[in-house]
């Protein structure tokens, strides 16, 4: 199962007003940051400086993920 597979699967056990939260974070991400598209013709250090810039954009809070979210055995088939 890949981890496309597994989100979905663990969304669909939410009650709907959380999946709408999820929904809203996910866009609110989505809307604030663009990846940025991949120029091989940087050098290491100007892609990590872009990436910084990317990671810049991010929001300073966390998900609020429960704790058997971040546990290795739901993140990691056997």
């Amino acid at each position: 199962m890949n981890i496309e597979q597994v989100i979905i699967k663990n969304l669909r056990k939410l009650p709907l007003e959380k999946q709408q939260e999820v929904l809203s974070f996910t866009e609110s991400l989505t809307s604030r940051i663009s990846l940025p598209s991949p120029d091989y013709s940087l050098t290491p250090q100007e892609k990590a400086q872009k990436w910084q810039q990317v990671i810049a954009k991010l929001p300073k809070t966390s998900a609020n993920l429960p704790d058997e979210a971040l546990h290795r055995d739901t993140m990691y088939e056997d």
